[in-house]
């Protein structure tokens, strides 16, 4: 008897597809290898190919509900929104058989392998030498970025580092140690082969600045590691400062730079700006994309689709009286705004913890929580159903004291969320509906507008949008952490106040409002702590996907979800800073099982 497992080697249209005989006995690598013999990695297109689809699983991961759900949950700074799966928000199904987790698993060793070939047979393709030099140093970016991925998810992994296309039932986990070394030697070569700049779309490509910048990253995590750190951590920490250091001071040779305004970082169509180090590259074409669009909600090309515009999306256009029993404010019995483009396809998947609220504590002077939230919602009302709205509907009335007030189309705000606590003179002065925080909850809540896409082409779809993995801004908070672990404080001071002077800039302000707000958060060496370097985190880089393994790198997960966050806080405990082995894809195919332990609590 035999079965056939099909293993897509690229995105490109006409996929070049393997279908891989499997004895009666299922096999261990029929997750990670393929029957593509070395000859096809001797070729041009062979070696392409093989990076396109290895570049290809950014997209299954990132855009993903549950790998999103994997890397933000159940920390300090999500909470489950009103629609939200619970796996990772409260602790409790997180297990062998997750899902998720076996796709982080299966879909990080398929591309490692492809990367293998490349690297052991692509020395001898036949290419000219600089292109081949280029595409061997993409390929050691892409195997450390993966088993950059793969120890910080569940530590002590299989170092494949060989092509495999041949099955096996045995397999072992190799110490974190030699898996950093490999990382960081990948890294430190590919840094070495890769160009200088990488300008544009090619920013979806490895370049020399987004190997320094992982680089960086990979020391610091590792200095973090008792079992895999040198010494006390401290010359990793050295090495993670002195990296980033050399990506900061360099920006100009490698193409990169930071964005004057912060709220430029994630403007729709500027994915690929300078400040940008390694995209995940989309675009409006399915197959590309490998996304359904139109409408669609079925994926052209297995679960890639990229949500992101619609997970963080508040219940706006919920028909609810959300300001029963407050005191002043209008009875609204009907739906306040219509889904459309702009606003966004209302998932609400996750929203803010009240420590994220509290965090952006300086909003006068620090714009960073206004380019990361939306506050206002424009009355849309009445509408009529078409590509950009869903609903045909009319508008709603909000009546104070027996007066009936309807804010004006395309004008006035119908939902307004201050971020704070409001008057009873100030509700009945608006014309449309005030939200304060003591109002919010799993349905209502400020938007994360970060990922949104206004320009898609119907207001339920996809997003086509790129989306940004790595970024300059980072770099300095890695550089801030490294110093500060290297008991540099000085230097983690200085980087973290490059920052919040771009913080402070407003296209609203004049110049020297701008110098004022700037000088108002600029801090000193006496600040710096592991709890201002995480709050520092948050207010640059909520929502990217870093959060999990930040606090998971820190030592602080289980201190940090315990105090803020509610739902995480009865189930989370000290085994959940890695994640389990997968069983159906890994450990119930060995032979040798009893060689092969699974993570500690599961």
């Amino acid at each position: 008897m035999k079965t056939y497992k099909k293993i897509k080697i690229g995105w490109i249209a006409l996929s070049i597809a393997a279908l891989l005989p499997i004895s009666c006995k299922k096999q261990l690598d029929s997750e990670y290898r393929s029957n593509l013999g070395p000859e096809y990695f001797l070729t041009a297109d062979g070696l392409q190919a093989g990076l396109n689809s290895s570049y290809a699983t950014t997209r299954f991961f990132w855009g993903s509900e549950g790998f999103t759900s994997s890397q933000v949950a159940g920390t300090d700074e999500v909470v489950r929104g009103g629609d939200g799966g619970l796996d990772f928000h409260n602790y409790t199904n997180i297990n062998a058989q997750n899902g998720t987790l076996q796709g982080v698993w299966d879909n990080s060793f398929v591309p490692i392998n492809n990367l293998n070939g490349i690297l052991e047979f692509g020395p001898q393709a036949n290419v000219t030498e600089a292109r081949k030099t280029q595409l061997l140093g993409e390929a050691k970016f892409l195997r450390a970025f993966y088993y950059f991925l793969l120890v910080q998810t569940f530590g002590d992994v299989p170092l494949k580092l060989k092509y495999n296309n041949a099955p096996s039932t045995e397999d072992t986990r190799t110490p974190k140690k030699d898996v950093y070394a490999a990382i960081i030697k990948d890294l430190t070569e590919a840094g070495v082969q890769l160009g200088n700049i990488q300008a544009g779309q090619s920013k979806g490509r490895a370049s020399k600045a987004a190997a320094l910048h992982l680089l960086a990253k990979v020391h610091l995590t590792k200095g973090w590691d008792p079992d895999a750190r040198e010494g006390d951590g401290v010359p990793d920490f050295t090495r993670a400062y002195d990296t980033a250091l050399i990506l900061i001071n360099g920006r100009a040779t490698y193409g990169v730079d930071l964005e004057a305004n912060f709220g430029d970082i994630f403007r729709e169509g500027n994915e690929y700006g300078k400040e940008s180090l390694f995209v995940a590259d989309r675009n409006t074409d399915p197959i590309y994309s490998e996304s359904g669009f139109n409408n669609t909600n079925a994926p052209a090309g297995g679960n890639k689709e990229n949500r992101l515009n619609c997970y963080y999306t508040s219940f706006y256009t919920l028909n609810r009286n959300v300001n029963e029993g407050i005191p002043g404010a209008p009875n609204v019995s009907a739906q306040l705004v219509a889904r459309d483009q702009v606003n966004g396809r209302p998932y609400r998947r996750f929203r803010p913890t009240e420590y994220t609220y509290t965090t952006f504590n300086n909003r006068s002077n620090d714009a960073r929580y206004d380019n990361t939230f939306q506050k206002e919602w424009i009355m849309n009302l009445p509408s009529v159903q078409d590509n950009n709205v869903q609903t045909t509907t009319a508008a709603f009335t909000a009546t104070r004291n027996g007066v009936a007030v309807t804010p004006t189309k395309g004008v006035d705000a119908a939902i307004w969320m201050p971020g704070r606590e409001v008057t009873v003179a100030e509700r009945q002065a608006f014309k449309g509906v005030i939200i304060a925080p003591s109002q919010y909850d799993v349905e209502w809540f400020p938007t994360m507008i970060k990922f949104m896409d206004r320009t898609k082409l119907h207001f339920n779809d996809a997003s086509d949008r790129p989306i940004v993995l790595m970024r300059l801004g980072e770099t300095y908070l890695i550089a801030a952490e490294a110093a500060f672990k290297a008991n540099r404080t000085g230097d983690a001071a200085t980087m973290i106040n490059i920052l919040k002077t771009r913080a402070a800039f407003r296209t609203t302000n004049t110049a020297a409002q701008n110098t004022a707000a700037a000088a108002a958060l600029q801090i000193t060496s006496a600040n710096i702590s592991l709890n201002f370097i995480l709050e520092e985190r948050t207010r640059e880089l909520y929502g990217e996907m870093n959060r999990w393994l930040d606090l998971v790198r820190t030592k602080t997960l289980i201190e940090r979800a315990r105090l803020f966050n509610a739902l995480a806080s009865p189930n989370i405990r000290e085994f959940h800073v890695l994640r389990p082995i997968p069983s159906a894809s890994q450990l119930d195919l060995l032979t040798n099982r009893n060689q092969f332990p699974q993570n500690p609590g599961y």
